[in-house]
């Protein structure tokens, strides 16, 4: 039923953000709005170079914006998946997803790499932080099983985000309906 298939064509009408995060000293009072510029110019630099890309105004956010920015990316009514990192939320539909600690950081580790496979020694490294991987290969594999197998049933319609690539472990497939709001960028989106 999970079993790996060629990853789904791009929707052509759908679009992926690549966000470019910087971290300015603050004891410069022009250098915030002089960053932004070269941001900006970088960006248009970028759509103008690939066909199809679109580059928006960098935003500057402050320390005490960042609350209200942050509410602002996960707030709006979201009919899907909506994975968010920081505030440790998983809601489908809008409805709240009870997931345990490794659960979560599990679903959050395979969004952050999509379309690229995991193995279960590397997910038993990075989720667990377990460097003594592989003591023991299959013990290693079935936790890791185990743990995807409870994911999919609380992800219920969504369950297909997480393939299973035979030999290989496994695999994050999101559509145009899945968001994932990762934790260092999430504050700068207005």
């Amino acid at each position: 039923m999970y079993q790996a298939s060629p990853p789904p064509a791009p929707d052509a009408t759908a679009s992926v953000q690549v966000v470019l995060v910087l971290d300015v000293p603050a004891g410069f009072p022009e250098l915030p709005s002089r960053t932004a510029q070269l941001a900006d110019e970088f960006g248009r630099v970028i759509a103008n170079s690939v066909p199809g890309v679109r580059a928006r105004a960098a935003i500057i956010a402050t320390a005490d914006e960042v609350p209200a920015a942050r509410r602002a990316a996960v707030s709006e009514p979201f009919d899907g998946l909506l994975i968010d990192r920081a505030g440790r939320d998983v809601r489908v539909r809008g409805v709240p997803v009870r997931l345990s600690y490794r659960e979560f950081e599990l679903l959050c580790f395979l969004a952050e790499h999509p379309r690229q496979p995991m193995s279960r020694a590397r997910l038993m490294r990075e989720v667990w932080d377990d460097a003594r991987v592989p003591l023991d290969p299959e013990m290693s594999g079935r936790t890791v099983d185990t743990h995807v197998r409870r994911l999919r049933v609380k992800l219920g319609g969504y369950c297909g985000v997480i393939t299973t690539i035979r030999g290989r472990g496994y695999r994050f497939d999101a559509g145009a309906d899945v968001r994932y709001v990762p934790a260092a960028v999430d504050r700068y989106r207005a």
